[in-house]
């Protein structure tokens, strides 16, 4: 069983999850776990890696951790991104 507070779906998601993207439940607790930097624009912790590309299986976990900003295919603004000022950084 799945047991972290952040993320955004219930933990009983996760077995259909499996069936259609194998190893995605450890992959999406491993952003979810991820230390990251805080915001170098306003300093907030609430912060998430930036991924690019819209495939099924970054979708689920857009949709499932809150350490993960999915943005559309092109050029990555930042690593990371602020979810309190909505600013990309480095």
């Amino acid at each position: 069983m799945v047991e972290v507070d952040m993320l955004k779906i219930k933990p009983e998601f996760f077995p259909i999850f499996e069936k259609l993207y194998p190893g995605i439940t450890e992959t999406s607790m491993r952003f979810e776990n991820a230390v990251l930097p805080l915001c170098s624009k306003c300093g907030s912790q609430d912060t998430a890696d930036v991924q690019v590309g819209i495939i099924g299986r970054t979708i689920h976990h857009a949709g499932a951790t809150t350490k993960f900003h999915l943005i559309l295919n092109g050029l990555r603004p930042g690593s990371n991104f602020c979810i309190e000022c909505k600013q990309f950084f480095n």
